[in-house]
């Protein structure tokens, strides 16, 4: 029997860590076709797991599914959720698995009260994880299905952009409504991702989970999974008032305005010759803030404008304005360089 990830009944590891140890770090052992992936707060995975793993044994006994959870302690990139990986035989049993989470969370929030994590009474949420390749069919040409999943069911649907690249790109689908909403949403989602189940890239994305320590110096965007900042925020007050405010900003904005699907822009006009220490040599200057930040970034020619060009970043809204303050760090430092370069120079002449 596999050690992780697997339908065990009951046993030790199971019931400490509802679903088994992963068979290595940001990994999780799959053995069945159908893969969904879950976001679940520690709310919600407590009462997913039960008293003494009662409760996911249910599930699995009841679904036919594989159900694992990474540890306490071990929570996806930028949130403080643990990675729930349900496996099975069919999308029908995926689809079941589903109604049963919904239901405990529903319960959850019943009995204990409204939280920002799991929502309120009629107005709950759950995220899924998905990749990029599946987003693809969530959404629909133009934006129709998605647009008619969200007509259909009256659920609130937002998308994060994606970590990385290529179809298996992890994107996070957070969805909030009624239990009715969810369940229905959460069925569509799994239609588009079995879909490609047969794909090379899919085992790969089934298996990983990404997980990082909890509480290890991520600076979270507001649920959207972008990839781990590098800051080292240490502490309630900082040297300058300004990053005071922009926390306290945050903090004081509803949920809605970081969760919007449709994303933010940020533009500004930077001079041609300080460009190639902003994309850095082979763009990896770039592409390092984009994966960093889960944003797209491009620089481009300004019409009538020889001297300068644009610099547009796009993405979730605290995610975009994060690349922002990481790509003038590049435009000031590419200044540095520019101007101490002709100093240089003529101290070389000078000799």
């Amino acid at each position: 029997m596999s050690k992780a990830g697997s339908v065990g009944a009951g046993s030790k590891g199971e019931a400490k860590g509802g679903g088994g140890k992963a068979k290595s770090s940001g990994t999780t052992n799959v053995s069945m076709p159908c893969v969904l992936k879950y976001l679940t707060p520690d709310v919600l995975a407590s009462a997913i797991i039960g008293k003494g793993g009662a409760v996911i044994q249910n599930i699995r006994t009841s679904t036919n599914a594989k159900i694992g959870l990474t540890d306490h302690g071990e929570v996806y990139p930028t949130t403080d959720a643990r990675v729930l990986t349900a496996q099975a035989n069919s999308e029908e049993s995926l689809n079941e698995v589903s109604k049963q989470i919904v239901k405990i969370l529903a319960e959850h929030v019943q009995s204990s009260g409204p939280t920002e994590a799991v929502g309120s009474d009629g107005d709950f949420k759950i995220k899924a994880l998905v990749p990029r390749a599946a987003v693809g069919g969530v959404i629909g040409k133009g934006g129709a299905t998605i647009k008619q999943i969200r007509e259909t069911s009256g659920a609130r649907v937002s998308i994060s952009e994606p970590i990385g690249s290529g179809p298996a790109a992890e994107q996070i689908v957070s969805i909030s409504g009624s239990s009715e909403a969810l369940e229905y949403v959460l069925v569509e989602v799994n239609k588009q991702i079995q879909m490609l189940n047969t794909e090379a890239w899919f085992a790969q994305w089934a298996s990983s989970n990404n997980v990082v320590p909890a509480g290890g110096g991520n600076a979270a965007m507001m649920g959207y999974g972008a990839s781990t900042m590098p800051m080292h925020l240490g502490g309630p007050t900082y040297s300058s008032p300004g990053i005071n405010t922009m926390i306290q900003v945050a903090q004081g904005l509803p949920p809605y305005v970081m969760e919007d699907s449709r994303g933010f822009a940020l533009s500004c006009v930077v001079p041609n010759r300080l460009v190639g220490g902003l994309i850095g040599r082979g763009g990896a200057g770039t592409k390092e803030v984009q994966m960093l930040t889960g944003t797209k970034i491009g620089i481009r020619e300004i019409p009538d404008d020889p001297d300068n060009r644009s610099l547009n970043i796009a993405g979730p809204l605290a995610n975009t304005c994060a690349a922002y303050m990481m790509m003038m760090k590049r435009y000031l430092d590419a200044e540095a360089q520019s101007a101490s370069a002709p100093a240089a120079a003529g101290s070389g002449a000078a000799r």
